[in-house]
């Protein structure tokens, strides 16, 4: 049985219509997933699965006490035409590079150099409207919510099991010193 998981900062504000209008508009099991911006996603072999998970919750138990939450913004919306996603993106994008940097080094993945990664939340990917009526449709529900002021405070992992995503579990970042 093939596992992927998925690691994540969860969007916890809440913005009226959000969920909404994503799950309308990803033609993917991802929409499953409360918003959020993905850090990694790996896929694991069946084999040696409950080692590996302790394994895993471990490692980030350790990761998260290293990391302090931290405050960002969503204001950048972007149409992406190849995969034709519409997405905000994150300001500073730092703190999100740097774990995930942490990520991929303690779960032993190399980068892709022909697909980096792009730290974003999308709202809408492989869509059959125009980019025009997305960002139109979009604007029309945030109104003057945008840009999004978020704290990431926690890691999430979700794993995709039957075609769904699941909560498997839940790291908190340690408090920052500025809160």
């Amino acid at each position: 049985m093939e596992d992927q998981l998925s690691i994540v900062i969860p969007m916890k504000v809440w913005t009226p219509g959000l969920h909404g209008f994503r799950a309308k508009r990803l033609l993917t099991s991802r929409a499953m997933i409360p918003p959020h911006i993905e850090l990694c996603s790996v896929a694991r072999s069946g084999r040696g699965q409950l080692e590996e998970r302790m394994g895993l919750s471990n490692r980030l138990a350790a990761l998260r006490r290293s990391y302090a939450t931290f405050s960002y913004r969503l204001a950048s919306l972007e149409w992406q035409e190849r995969e034709r996603a519409l997405c905000l993106y994150p300001e500073p994008l730092e703190p999100f590079q740097a774990l995930r940097e942490a990520l991929m080094n303690i779960l032993s993945i190399d980068e892709d150099p022909r697909s980096p990664h792009r730290m974003r939340l999308i709202l809408a990917q492989s869509s059959d409207q125009s980019e025009y009526a997305l960002r139109e449709e979009f604007e029309l529900m945030t109104g003057e919510l945008v840009p999004l002021q978020c704290r990431a405070t926690e890691l999430e992992v979700y794993a995709k099991r039957s075609g769904d995503w699941l909560l498997r579990e839940s790291h908190s970042l340690k408090e920052s010193e500025r809160n």
